[in-house]
């Protein structure tokens, strides 16, 4: 495989695989990218050579162990996750029982978490799973995410969602929405109850590195069951700070390349 073609059908194939679908044939492969058997075939094969793919005998193809070392070295290389993991724990850490510590950023017009902690205490489930898409209209870590995008970028998205915006409560016009999101990137935190989930509370800051194309979000979820006002309050704080020293690490590391590159 080579050449833009190769990646597009690279991205539209690894994206057929899904919670609820861990295997694909060739014939899915025909049908969903639009191909001839022969060059269905041609291309699942270079996938299985590559190790993106495992023939799993007559039943189809699962993914490969090529994905596996891939995230090996995305949590080992990415600048993000070796800065952020640290406050990460320190987060739950110091949170209430039954509290998750998450990592999230922006991608593809939605918000993916990438790294999550837990502080003790048995622990409901969080929707936001790491490697799991979220929506961006719904919880504190998407609506800091928001916050931390370009306000060009916000506009484009109330153009292609506004009934969705409207909905989610962020904002009956362009302009009031675009006010909810500057208010929450002056305080430097959001703070939703049961949005994503029932009888969590998420608390968030944006995180915002232009330098590395970043927008993201810590979080603390804590469980209403354990948490109160008072922890609600201390966590805000503790996201905030958490928040501005991630930003300044990764912003001494992109001074200390460029001193390298020079």
């Amino acid at each position: 495989m080579a050449g833009a073609g190769s990646v597009q059908h690279l991205s539209h194939l690894l994206d057929m695989f899904r919670e609820e679908r861990w295997l694909v044939t060739v014939e899915d492969v025909m049908q969903e990218l639009g191909m001839p058997r022969a060059t269905a075939y041609r291309t699942v094969r270079s996938l299985v050579e590559a190790g993106f793919l495992d023939r799993i005998s007559d039943e189809g193809y699962a993914l490969g162990p090529r994905v596996f070392e891939l995230y090996r070295q995305l949590q080992l290389g990415d600048p993000l996750l070796r800065v952020a993991r640290p406050s990460c724990l320190i987060l739950a850490g110091l949170a209430p029982p039954r509290s998750v510590a998450l990592l999230s950023r922006y991608y593809r017009n939605g918000v993916i978490c990438v790294h999550q902690e837990v502080s003790q205490g048995p622990q409901q489930a969080v929707s936001y799973e790491v490697g799991r898409p979220m929506p961006l209209y719904r919880g504190s870590a998407s609506k800091a995410v928001l916050a931390a995008l370009d306000r060009a970028d916000q506009i484009k998205l109330y153009q292609k969602d506004s009934d969705i915006i409207r909905s989610a409560g962020l904002g009956e016009s362009r302009e009031a929405f675009l006010a909810s999101l500057k208010e929450i990137r002056k305080a430097g935190y959001c703070v939703a109850r049961g949005e994503v989930d029932q009888g969590r509370i998420g608390v968030s800051a944006p995180l915002l590195v232009s330098r590395f194309g970043l927008r993201g979000a810590i979080t603390i979820v804590l469980s209403q069951e354990t948490a109160n006002e008072t922890d609600i309050t201390r966590a805000t704080v503790q996201v905030s700070t958490a928040a501005h020293d991630i930003t300044r690490k990764l912003e001494s590391l992109y001074a200390i390349d460029i001193a390298s590159a020079s």
